[in-house]
Order: C-alpha cells, then sequence, then structure tokens
C-alpha cells in the first residue's frame, strides 16, 4: 500500500512540475497534420484520453480511436486561419497548413445568362456565389466567409423590433451554457454590406439561394433587420434589406417595426 501511495505521489509531483514549466499534461492533443485541400481543412493527431470527442470549431467532428488517434475532414475553415480543436479537456489553437488569409471575396450578382452586349450576365464581375450548408443550422458563404444562420419552417415567421433583434442574437450566443449556437457564440445582426452580399438577384421572391432554409414564410413582405441605422434618423430608424420583390433593396424602417433577422458570424 505505501508503494503504491508513494506511486500516486511521485506522479501528481512529476504532473505538477509539467505545469510548473508550462510542459503539456499527458492528456494535451497532439496535431500531426492539419491542411487545406481544396474547400476542406484535414486534421489528423492524438490524443491521451482515447475515444474522447474531438472537436473543431465548437463542433463535434469524430471520435478519437482507442489508441487516441483521430483524422476528419471538415469545411469549417476559419478566415484567420487557426482553428481550435478540444477533446473536452483541452483546447489548442491549429494553424492551418496552404490556408491564406484573405481579404474578403465581393461576390458576384448570381446572374449567369446574358440579355443584351456588355450586360452582368455577358460581362460578370465577382466572384461565383457559392455555400456550404455546415449541417447544423448554419451556412457558409465560400467567398466572404460569413456564416449564416440557416431559418427553418418553425422560426422563419417571427418578428422583431430593431432592438429585439439585437437580444435575439445575444440570445442565440448564450445557448447551451453560453457555448451558443451551433457552438459559437459571436452571433450577431449583420450590417447592410454583409446582408446584401446573399441577395441572388438570378431569382425572385426570395432572391436568395435556397441554401439558406425558407425566406418568404406565409408573410406578404420579406424585409430583414441589419444593424445599420438610417443617417437621417439613426435614433429611430433602421436598414433593412427585401428579399421579396423588391430584389434586395435596402429600406429604411422605423426601429420599432417588426421585421424578420438573420444572424450571422464572422468577418470581424
Amino acid at each position: 500500500m505505501r508503494m503504491e501511495l508513494g506511486y500516486v505521489a511521485r506522479t501528481f509531483a512529476a504532473g505538477a512540475m509539467a505545469l510548473a514549466l508550462g510542459v503539456s499534461p499527458a492528456y494535451a492533443i497532439v496535431v500531426r497534420d492539419a491542411t487545406l485541400q481544396g474547400g476542406s481543412v484535414r486534421v489528423s493527431g492524438s490524443q491521451a484520453e482515447k475515444s474522447a470527442s474531438i472537436s473543431w470549431e465548437g463542433v463535434e467532428v469524430a471520435t478519437s480511436s482507442r489508441s487516441g488517434g483521430f483524422t476528419f475532414t471538415t469545411q469549417t475553415v476559419p478566415a484567420d486561419c487557426t482553428g481550435k480543436l478540444s477533446d473536452g479537456i483541452s483546447i489548442i489553437e491549429v494553424t492551418i497548413a496552404g490556408c491564406v488569409v484573405t481579404a474578403s471575396t465581393l461576390p458576384g450578382t448570381g446572374q449567369t445568362t446574358s440579355y443584351a452586349p456588355g450586360d452582368d450576365g455577358a460581362l460578370p464581375a465577382g466572384a461565383a456565389l457559392s455555400y456550404t450548408d455546415n449541417g447544423d443550422g448554419t451556412v457558409t458563404d465560400n467567398n466572404t466567409r460569413l456564416t449564416w444562420e440557416k431559418k427553418t419552417n418553425a422560426n422563419v415567421n417571427l418578428v422583431y423590433s430593431w432592438y429585439a433583434a439585437l437580444d435575439y442574437a445575444a440570445e442565440l450566443n448564450a445557448m447551451n451554457a453560453g457555448q451558443g449556437f451551433a457552438g459559437h457564440n459571436d452571433w450577431r445582426v449583420p450590417n447592410m454590406r454583409e446582408l446584401q452580399s446573399i441577395v441572388d438577384y438570378s431569382r425572385s421572391a426570395p432572391c436568395i439561394d435556397p441554401i439558406f432554409g425558407p425566406t418568404m414564410g406565409i408573410l406578404n413582405f420579406v424585409d430583414f433587420w441589419t444593424s445599420t441605422s438610417w443617417s437621417p434618423g439613426p435614433q429611430n430608424g433602421a436598414w433593412s434589406v427585401d428579399f421579396a420583390g423588391a430584389g434586395g433593396t435596402g429600406i429604411a424602417f422605423g426601429k420599432t417595426s417588426a421585421l424578420r433577422v438573420r444572424v450571422v458570424r464572422g468577418g470581424r
């Protein structure tokens, strides 16, 4: 029994010494490779706890094997090319090889058909619209790297005042004991430029890609709040984007008006 106690004491002392020296404890994650391949990140490594849940950017992506090894591929590519990896005990930041931090790319309008020489369809500018459904209630714009809330039939018809829209984003951030909606707690109401970036001018009623989920619902108008105040009356008015027949037109409303909201994260 004394030998066992001595072993425990020595083990505890060794662990304390490792922490004091800044050495990674036994359960730390080790990453062998994290590489950008096309639009996906492939990560492989190991961790000592074995059979643990592995999370990337707050979302579970794999389970380590009995030997502690893990490999996964994810389409979640952080804008700063550094991802957070966790095994439920430790969290590390992983730099992605082959990933380059670039300025946001201006998206195109979505129009691909030409109706006259020199028009948008004939001489398209900006990147082709490209989105990824993350499978967790969010959609990532592959051009701007912004990640958007995907609406559902259950919530598309909910409307808010401008102030309540800001509160809605805060509520999503407080979900899951502070872990936030879809594993993130930095959701916010988009500004005017951001919300207009997902308008698809090749579509109408609504002028947005269906990947974002239902947009019109049962209401006759499809105006979504932005966080941008209306300059002639910033105390009382704010900008919105109309995704119905107005083709992404910006419209100012009083801040007590009842409009929809679709939150966003990233880009900061």
